[in-house]
């Protein structure tokens, strides 16, 4: 099981170099936690196509901040933003990849649709069919990894120094 998160202030978070972790005033974000997900799927609407969305990442969950978080928020899904794995699609926003990401959730999220993906209704479990079709269809798409798209990378420093260094070698050993 993955999560469905509509990235409301993508481009914005993405600015000021607010990575590593999604703030939640619902309690949805704990019973989501407590299936232990892997990713974190990222999607938003594309401009002037409401009712159709764009995948723009895929975050690897983590069990602890890997950045400083403002202590204030107390439901929290954590994501590696030095990992690898946390990546983000260079052209996922093509009119023919939004049209398949687009048609493989309407079925699936039939009221987040409706809902336009207010409130709850922007984050919700991928089951792992959803997960495998979501994984096939990006698989030959361009990416890069998470800091390239933050406008000042070198600002978002790891809690633990050595943490970059721990997971370049993790990575380089899958």
């Amino acid at each position: 099981m993955d999560i469905f998160y509509y990235w409301q202030k993508l481009e914005q978070d993405l600015k000021s170099g607010r990575v590593g972790y999604f703030a939640f005033n619902s309690t949805k974000i704990l019973e989501l936690k407590a299936r232990l997900p892997n990713r974190v799927w990222v999607f938003k609407t594309p401009r002037g196509m409401k009712g159709a969305v764009q995948l723009v990442g895929s975050l690897l969950v983590s069990d602890e901040p890997n950045v400083a978080v403002n202590a204030d928020h107390q439901k929290v899904i954590y994501y590696d933003p030095f990992s690898s794995k946390s990546v983000m699609f260079v052209n996922s926003g093509t009119p023919e990849r939004i049209q398949e990401v687009s048609g493989l959730l309407q079925y699936s999220f039939h009221t987040a649709f409706k809902s336009n993906f207010s409130g709850d209704a922007g984050l919700q479990p991928l089951e792992s069919n959803v997960v495998r079709a979501l994984e096939a269809m990006s698989a030959h798409w361009a990416k890069v990894q998470l800091l390239e798209r933050v406008k000042d990378a070198k600002r978002v420093q790891p809690i633990n120094p050595f943490a970059f260094e721990k997971h370049v070698a993790n990575d380089e050993l899958k």
